[in-house]
């Protein structure tokens, strides 16, 4: 197949537009999407509350990390969740009446989580942080499947929460970076600590700006 491409660049369109329907039909299955879909499908019900672009990991096992592309919406009866469709051309919104779902606290690493299951016996699960769902939660007026309270995120736990992640992940690249290379090299060509720390530190402060914003912006 590349070496059609090289041949014939002019195909390349034709092979990554095949290469990512097929992606996004994989992630489809693994995720459960396609089942839950067909065993919950959408009703028109008017909006209560919707949040857009979440993260969340979906997934019986081992569940499929989806950042930034999932679309959830609290309505009188159940909770709308749909994704982005350029990330799920073949994957249909669909909806998860109340009685359907049940909410598991869990603690992960660096984060506290909240595990929807839908169905019982469970055919389908959804993770999402767990102030994700506390603002689910707020917003459905008495009919979440669980007891709160909820509280709402003060701007100053959030910059607490951000601050955790960017030290715990600073300190894992800087590892990475200073015993990786070391290992790897017997010619003593590997950078100083200085920058195998400063390096991740810069890249991950900016993305913990990003997502401190966000995170208070909603």
């Amino acid at each position: 197949m590349t070496d059609l491409i090289k041949q014939h660049p002019q195909y390349f369109p034709v092979f990554f537009v095949f290469l990512w329907l097929a992606i996004c039909t994989l992630l489809g299955l693994l995720s459960g999407w396609y089942s839950l879909m067909r065993k919950y499908p959408n009703r028109q019900e008017k909006e209560l509350f919707k949040l857009k672009r979440q993260s969340g990991s979906m997934g019986i096992w081992p569940g499929v990390a989806m950042q930034g592309v999932l679309n959830l919406s609290v309505c009188p009866s159940g909770l709308r969740i749909s994704i982005m469709r350029i990330f799920g051309i073949f994957s249909r919104d669909f909806f998860v009446p109340w009685e359907e779902i049940r909410v598991e606290r869990k603690d992960r690493f660096l984060q506290r989580t909240a595990e929807l299951r839908f169905g019982n016996p469970t055919v389908g699960k959804l993770s999402i942080p767990a102030y994700t769902a506390d603002r689910l939660a707020r917003s459905a007026l008495g009919r979440w499947p669980e007891t709160g309270p909820f509280p709402e995120e003060t701007n100053n736990r959030v910059l607490a929460s951000i601050v955790k992640e960017w030290a715990a992940y600073t300190f894992l690249a800087a590892l990475f970076f200073i015993i990786v290379p070391r290992l790897a090299s017997t010619k003593g060509n590997y950078p100083p600590i200085s920058v195998a720390i400063l390096f991740p530190a810069v890249v991950m402060g900016i993305v913990s700006l990003f997502k401190y914003f966000d995170r208070i912006k909603r």
